[in-house]
């Protein structure tokens, strides 16, 4: 099957979250998503780290490090060792919620056929990642090569059991990657914290991420697949950091519009009519939303400004700005609403231009 997303994808204007939701119990949280973001939005695979050790984020990422184990230090999550209780305990939990989820559309009566799921981009996962040694990975030339192939390779086996044991055959990873400005910069301290690391050349990030994406995007999967990467626009030099990823490969871009300038609406605009999709970041889970009307003009007037007709509102997908992890499950409820009431409006919006 074909991979090329942006020719498989749909053209319309949908919603979609964050993974990341509080509680305990997976179970209802598929609820909360299967009732609201089921066809046409994009339900998630949801995250848990009120669950404790092992659902973190950097746990849950560290079980897809295919052929490497690891286990929790006082300093950390370290690699390179034989799996630890904690390991073990992280395996189980994404064995569990990858089985749940099965079971969960196996009982529908239309089972979705598309995914988001959420991971640690490779570069902030190298970063929190510590050496035998109790060093960070990314001190290491070879230890962070060879981390970050192995996180593509297991990443890439994760979709291929959920291919094989749902009905999913599009799948959507975001890539999160709070910390991918700091291993540019240098700014990344020691395990001793008296000094930072040395910046990582571009050079070798960018080889890095077209590497990752070969792995994960080939013409040999039985499911479509795109990544979306999530760079926070607060970033220094955002557009910089961006130019890098879309030059390695990179199509699809979560942004928030609050603060963003000019310059970084136009590299969005470039994105967008390079055949590009963005995930607009557009209410605070927990605030008053504001009414369709006003909402959907709120997103239209910057778009407009940069020249992009109604017509490409299909490269827009529609989130939250935030995850659910500190609201409560009738907050969480009522965004998802509202959201998928600005996507209707909107794709109203493209389908009448």
């Amino acid at each position: 099957m074909p991979n090329n997303f942006q020719e498989l994808e749909r053209s319309d204007v949908y919603a979609t979250a964050f993974c990341h939701f509080p509680g305990t119990d997976p179970l209802q949280i598929h609820e909360i998503v299967r009732g609201e973001l089921g066809e046409p939005n994009l339900a998630l695979l949801p995250q848990l780290a009120d669950r404790g050790v092992g659902a973190d984020k950097v746990g849950r990422s560290a079980t897809m490090l295919a052929e490497l184990g690891f286990d929790l230090q006082p300093h950390g999550w370290r690699v390179g060792v034989n799996d630890g209780i904690d390991a073990r305990r992280a395996r189980s939990i994404l064995r569990s919620d990858e089985n749940l989820l099965a079971d969960v559309l196996g009982a529908e009566r239309k089972p979705a056929q598309r995914l988001k799921l959420t991971v640690l981009g490779p570069w902030s996962l190298a970063a929190r990642l510590f050496l035998a040694n109790g060093e960070r990975t990314i001190s290491d030339h070879g230890a962070r090569r060879d981390i970050i192939a192995a996180y593509a390779h297991g990443l890439r086996e994760h979709l291929d059991r959920l291919a094989r044991i749902t009905s999913v055959r599009s799948f959507s990873v975001q890539l999160d990657e709070p910390l991918f400005a700091d291993v540019l910069d240098g700014s990344i301290k020691t395990s001793s914290g008296y000094r930072t690391l040395r910046s990582i050349p571009r050079s070798e990030v960018r080889g890095s991420y077209e590497e990752f994406f070969k792995v994960l995007h080939d013409d040999e999967q039985a499911y479509q697949s795109q990544t979306i990467i999530n760079l926070p626009t607060s970033q220094a030099r955002w557009v910089e950091r961006v130019d890098l990823l879309v030059q390695a490969g990179a199509t699809a871009l979560v942004i928030d519009p609050q603060g963003m300038d000019h310059h970084q609406w136009e590299r969005v605009a470039g994105l967008i009519e390079s055949s590009g999709r963005v995930f607009l970041q557009v209410l605070t889970p927990g605030l008053r939303a504001p009414g369709v009307v006003e909402g959907v003009n709120t997103i239209l007037r910057p778009w407009r400004q940069l020249g992009l007709g109604d017509g490409q509102l299909g490269a827009m997908t529609l989130m939250p700005r935030g995850d659910f992890t500190r609201c409560t499950s009738a907050e969480a409820v009522a965004t998802l609403q509202q959201l998928s009431a600005y996507a209707q409006a909107l794709e109203q919006t493209r389908v009448d231009a």
